[in-house]
């Protein structure tokens, strides 16, 4: 039988790495256990703390450098998956499934819940392990696996459990007062498996990680940090860009080319115009706006006229 085991929404560090930890600890002879993104593929860059954790413990990647072992929404036949009669689901970092799991997953194919967010109480009929004092789901991700004992501990997921659990808990900085004492047992319990550099350096290279944009396309700059709206019927995508109009233009070779992978986004992604948002540029002490309609003569391009009125 096959049982997904999903992340939230936002998809960050904790919600993949249990989901795939937790996927290789349920896997049997009995059960395929899928771990799945719920965001396309190409997205998993965005995630630099994501992409170093998985170089870091040494997981199968692909070309790409997407996790092997990681599905993603936008890979999934779902046909098929609604046509399994024994589907089964767990639910990590969240405890109420997300509309668009909704849509292929009832209330009563939820096995297990492991959080740390407040309990919605949603599936009282499954396992469920809930704790909203905790800094990271990866903490008891980690519990289910020492309680299994020590062998059944991989360097691999010690040390994907073991980064999340760091950077979700600040590095245990009491000055920022995230992290419990189970939290701390739970990076313990991982320890001799974290990399040579230690806890503080190794944390402080995660973050760096977590922050760094610099490896990003001009398409990913444009996805990183972006809110879908609906204006007039029409499906706007708004994308504050990491950058000012000037760098963000010399990355993508120049103005046009801008537009051009806007244009080529909104198709792919069903967008009717793209709002880029820059960042304030020192030298003129402002900021900038490129909105960005699929087609010139369109009801999106009045609508872009429209909204440069509104902000001039």
């Amino acid at each position: 039988r096959q049982v997904f085991v999903v992340g939230n929404e936002a998809g960050d560090a904790d919600s993949m790495i249990s989901a795939y930890v937790m996927a290789q600890l349920l896997e049997s002879d009995e059960v395929q256990a899928i771990a799945l993104a719920q965001f396309p593929r190409e997205e998993f860059r965005l995630r630099g703390d994501g992409l170093k954790l998985f170089k870091d413990a040494g997981s199968e990647l692909l070309p790409d450098e997407t996790p092997a072992k990681l599905a993603f929404w936008d890979e999934v036949d779902w046909a098929s998956v609604d046509a399994l009669e024994k589907r089964a689901l767990v639910l990590v970092d969240h405890n109420k499934m997300t509309a668009q799991v909704a849509a292929h997953f009832g209330g009563d194919h939820v096995e297990q819940v492991l959080d740390h967010h407040a309990d919605s109480k949603s599936y009282p009929a499954a396992r469920s392990e809930v704790d909203e004092s905790l800094g990271s789901a990866c903490s008891l991700v980690a519990e289910q696996i020492i309680s299994r004992g020590a062998d059944s501990l991989t360097k691999e997921h010690a040390v994907l459990l073991a980064g999340v659990i760091l950077l979700d808990c600040r590095g245990f900085d009491p000055k920022e007062k995230k992290g419990t004492p189970r939290d701390r047992a739970a990076l313990d319990s991982l320890a001799k498996f974290l990399p040579p550099q230690g806890e503080e350096k190794w944390y402080e290279e995660l973050m760096f990680a977590r922050k760094d944009v610099s490896h990003l396309t001009v398409r990913d700059l444009m996805l990183l940090d972006t809110k879908v709206v609906d204006i007039r019927g029409l499906s706007v995508a708004f994308a504050s860009m990491f950058g000012t109009v000037s760098e963000v233009c010399a990355k993508a070779g120049s103005p046009a080319e801008l537009q051009a992978i806007a244009r080529k986004l909104a198709t792919d992604r069903g967008y009717k115009a793209v709002v880029c948002l820059f960042q304030k540029d020192d030298a003129t002490k402002k900021k900038a706006l490129a909105l960005i309609p699929l087609e010139p003569e369109s009801a999106a391009a009045e609508l872009c006229s429209d909204l440069v009125k509104k902000f001039l």
